[in-house]
């Protein structure tokens, strides 16, 4: 979960603060951006495990989810560098369009 924060904090520059659930056995790391697709900011938590599964759920004002919510991931790479990238490229489109759709796509980044 460091790597992706480091490779998170050196791509989006729209990523105001990070942290992690828990500082000496962290779970979850929430990193917080200045924009969101419906409001003026939202939230990733990212989730990795030792197996390389990893979760990364958006959230923002009425935009959230439940865990019956989750699908899985269109991006088939599980480096954590190249996932890290292909979802802020996904929430980028996303902002851009405004449209929440875009965060899942058949042909991510």
């Amino acid at each position: 979960m460091k790597r992706a924060r480091t490779v998170a904090q050196e791509y989006e520059p729209l990523i105001t603060d990070s942290e992690f659930d828990n500082a000496l056995n962290p779970e979850t790391l929430h990193l917080y951006v200045e924009d969101g697709i419906t409001t003026d900011e939202g939230r990733f938590d990212i989730t990795w495990t030792d197996k390389h599964y990893y979760r990364y759920h958006y959230t923002e004002g009425g935009l959230t989810g439940t865990h019956g919510d989750a699908v899985p991931s269109c991006i088939k790479v599980t480096a954590v560098r190249l996932v890290t990238l292909a979802v802020l490229q996904l929430w980028r489109d996303a902002v851009d369009a405004g449209d929440p759709t875009h965060l899942q796509q058949p042909n991510p980044p």
